[in-house]
């Protein structure tokens, strides 16, 4: 039976929970109880941040210190509402399900776990694919949206995304183009001196 996070017994269930996600997702989101509050993911999230900020420390050889962990632990917060708030808006509108804010946020906080590998260089594009994965089994399996949907809510933003970006570089090398800026050739390496 998976062990959900209680912020009152963090001892006990931090590192049951974690194991419960990563060995047995479609379970452990399946028999979730629904939150009536965020202090349980809120606090499971922020714990999942600081070794995050930890990680990405490391890299900058605790000079950064200061500096990432303030930013690490606010973005990651105000994102991962974001998002949450993206999902229960997005089962309700398309699927009719419904998915509050909090209820997703549990499902977006749980799903955070692979991000404390996410400042490592490789592993960290299969720990966002990761986090991706536990987000459409959160939905598929708690919130009892069809696998298709899931993917479809998950995978829509970042197709809007992607392509946002295809267009402004298009745009972006027609203006320079325009301007009579060759962007092929922004650098000129004859221009840069290396010693």
């Amino acid at each position: 039976m998976p062990v959900y996070f209680d912020s009152d017994r963090i001892g006990d269930t931090l590192v049951s929970t974690v194991k419960c996600i990563i060995t047995a997702p479609q379970g452990f989101f399946a028999d979730m109880p629904p939150a009536d509050a965020y202090r349980n993911s809120l606090t499971f999230l922020t714990i999942v941040l600081v070794v995050l900020a930890i990680g990405l420390s490391l890299m900058s050889g605790l000079v950064l210190l200061p500096v990432i962990f303030p930013v690490v632990i606010v973005l990651g917060l105000i994102t991962t509402w974001m998002w949450a708030w993206y999902l229960g808006w997005a089962c309700r509108v398309f699927c009719k399900i419904q998915l509050s804010t909090i209820n997703a946020f549990q499902i977006c906080a749980y799903g955070s776990v692979p991000l404390v590998f996410s400042w490592l260089p490789i592993v960290g594009m299969l720990s966002s694919l990761w986090n991706l994965y536990l987000n459409w089994q959160g939905l598929v399996s708690h919130a009892r949206v069809g696998g298709g949907s899931a993917l479809l809510i998950i995978l829509g933003p970042l197709i809007i995304m992607g392509i946002s970006m295809a267009v402004l570089a298009v745009l972006a090398f027609q203006l320079m183009t325009d301007m009579g800026v060759d962007p092929t050739r922004l650098i000129d390496s004859s221009d840069v001196e290396l010693f």
